[in-house]
Order: C-alpha cells, then structure tokens, then sequence
C-alpha cells in the first residue's frame, strides 16, 4: 500500500518542507490556544462577557486546528517533538505589542488573529492541485480564521453584523466538513 507521504512527493511537493509548514502552524495554533486561555481566564481588563465567548470560541477552534494539523503531519510520516518545550521554540514569535498593552486591546487581538491567517494561504498555495487532504485543511482553517477576524471585528463594531450565531461559534464548522482520515493513519494515543 502507498503512503500518504509517497502519494505527496510523487505530487511534486517537498514533503519535508510541507511538514515543516504544518508544523509551525501546529505550534502557533497550541500558542494560541494558550494565549487564549490565559486571556478568558484572566481577562486582562476585558470586563464584556461577549468578548469572553468569542476568545474561547476561537480558543476551541484553534485546539480543533492543532489536532487537525498533528493528524496530517503522522499521516506524511511526520513526528512532533515529545519536549514541549522543543515544540514550542520553532514556533512563530509572540507579537512585540501584547494586546494586554495595547491601547485598544481589541483592536491589538484582531490584528493577531488577521496574521494567524496568512500562513494557511500559503499551504494553500503550496499544495492546490497536487495534495488535496492537505489543501482542503488548510482551506478550512484559513476560513475559520476569517471567520474569527469577523467575529472580533462585530464585536468591536468595525465589521459587518451577524456573525455572533449561537451555536455556529466555536464548532469549527469547515473543519467539521473534511473526510475522515484514511484507515490507519489515526495518531496513538
């Protein structure tokens, strides 16, 4: 039987590079889940309890988006490091800005949140046409981040209404539509 990862670099497409991109996505989405976490537990002067659902909404999508991404990098062959600690270094650097001292610390989250978007473009970019597990997560995260940026952007009354839907928040409902992941390449447990 062909490995996903042969499938992908008989594609053309530098497997190593693609789960070096994955990875880093990977961490900056745990960092993110983190940072959200501190910051709807400890809210830092953020006193609307709206804005604490939607951090920990995207809180869930985001751990919903490291999972997703662990899932594809075990089934191109790929490893994590065990080290947390060693995970987290080859992660994207946090903002100089934190929204915690920024003067609008709103403002300061939807700009972090629109930077989470980018990388998502670019496995796009690398995988169209020639890896389509991979492209269709990574279109699906990107549109989840979009929608995050929307989220925020209402909620700071910058952006178009009616993005609040109860039950639509938080779901990861792009993430939700892929196909299941080929027998046998779940990751232990």
């Amino acid at each position: 039987m062909i490995s996903a990862r042969e499938v992908v670099e008989r594609a053309g497409i530098d497997v190593t590079i693609l789960i070096d991109r994955l990875t880093s996505a990977a961490t900056a989405e745990l960092s993110a889940v983190y940072r959200y976490t501190i910051l709807t537990v400890h809210p830092l002067g953020f006193a609307d309890e709206g804005l604490h659902q939607i951090l920990k909404d995207i809180r869930d999508e985001d751990r919903r988006h490291f999972d997703a991404l662990v899932s594809r990098i075990h089934e191109l062959d790929g490893r994590l490091p065990e080290d947390i600690r060693q995970f987290l270094e080859g992660g994207p650097a946090r903002p100089e800005d934190s929204s915690a001292d920024a003067e609008d610390p709103v403002t300061a989250l939807v700009e972090e949140v629109r930077r989470a978007v980018h990388p998502y473009g670019g496995l796009c970019d690398l995988t169209v046409s020639r890896d389509q597990r991979t492209y269709l997560l990574a279109r699906a995260i990107h549109n989840e981040k979009i929608e995050h940026v929307a989220w925020l952007e209402e909620f700071q009354g910058t952006g178009p209404p009616g993005r609040f839907h109860r039950g639509f928040r938080g779901r990861s409902p792009f993430l939700a539509r892929l196909p299941a992941a080929p027998e046998g390449t779940e990751p232990p447990v």
